[in-house]
């Protein structure tokens, strides 16, 4: 095993947001395969923004008891279908904006992955599809799961045959390698490398193979991982959508900084576009995650692309 090898994931707790739509449900779904997979808890969170309703003070009182009522009918609905045997769950119900509801639950939680729908109705309704998208990736320190309006819904069993590490070369995309080789190594995937590139980055063909030769070193001791690389000229979320589909990922990764967007674009801006409009579900890992490797091993694997830091 390399000096280098990454540390198994382990996954424990497992959020999924949701406001009781069809939206959130397909999201669910997934949620429930993945606790399976990983033996992991299953937390159920519905957020009432009371903002919204403000111009409605009657409504108030109400959304506690409707809330609760919908929560109800899900579990049972769940429990109809086994959905939820052998699997440990637990229902919350957060007052407040988002930004602070949801970063404190993964923090007081220990939640090891937050997944979420796009396109619900209220509460959660406008996650990710306008200004709510930044704040939930900026105030969770967990990786996030989106099930996209367009993503394909999960079908009978959870099954990965190509699995998408969106990269822009930087330090950051180190702290999503341990998410993309777990997500290989228990799915039997095979891995895509792809790095968009542009008239100004042209010359980062030797950024890209030092980025390999860190990757490999990963991989090596990790039994048949098959990993290609790529380098595609043209816009980063169009060209690595494109080539999703072209290629028939059925996860795209994408290793973001807490404080940086993907590729220097606008705040979030591709990341948000390819969630947005992916047909396959969007892992979005921040770099203050790096943790599950030891620090030294973190600072090695960077020096190994950028030996000038």
């Amino acid at each position: 095993m390399s000096e280098l090898a990454h540390e198994s994931l382990v996954i424990r707790n497992i959020a999924i947001a949701t406001d009781f739509s069809p939206w959130s449900d397909r999201a669910t779904q997934h949620a429930l395969f993945v606790a399976h997979r990983f033996g992991a808890v299953l937390h159920f969170v519905h957020a009432v923004r009371r903002s919204e309703f403000s111009v409605v003070p009657g409504m108030m009182v109400q959304l506690d008891e409707l809330a609760e009522r919908d929560c109800d009918q899900m579990i049972a609905r769940l429990n109809r279908g086994h959905c939820l045997d052998n699997i440990e769950f637990h229902c919350w119900q957060l007052d407040g904006e988002v930004s602070q509801g949801f970063g404190d639950f993964v923090r007081e939680h220990n939640i090891d992955l937050l997944i979420v729908g796009t396109r619900g109705r209220s509460g959660i309704s406008k996650l990710l599809l306008g200004s709510v998208a930044e704040e939930i990736f900026h105030c969770v320190c967990c990786p996030v799961l989106t099930i996209g309006p367009t993503s394909r819904p999960a079908a009978t069993q959870l099954k990965l045959n190509r699995v998408l590490f969106a990269t822009d070369l930087s330090a950051e995309s180190f702290s999503a390698i341990s998410y993309v080789l777990t997500a290989a190594k228990t799915w039997q995937a095979a891995i895509d490398v792809l790095h968009v590139c542009s008239p100004a980055t042209s010359k980062r063909q030797g950024s890209m193979e030092r980025f390999s030769r860190t990757m490999d070193s990963f991989t090596r001791g990790e039994g048949d991982v098959a990993v290609r690389y790529h380098m595609h000229p043209g816009t980063p979320s169009a060209t690595v959508l494109n080539f999703a589909r072209q290629n028939n990922e059925d996860l795209i990764v994408l290793g973001l900084d807490r404080h940086r967007s993907l590729y220097s674009g606008p705040s979030l801006s591709h990341a948000y576009e390819i969630v947005r409009q992916s047909k396959c579900p969007v892992l979005s890992v921040r770099s203050q995650r790096a943790s599950v490797w030891s620090r030294a091993r973190y600072v090695a694997a960077r020096h190994a692309v950028y030996p000038s830091d």
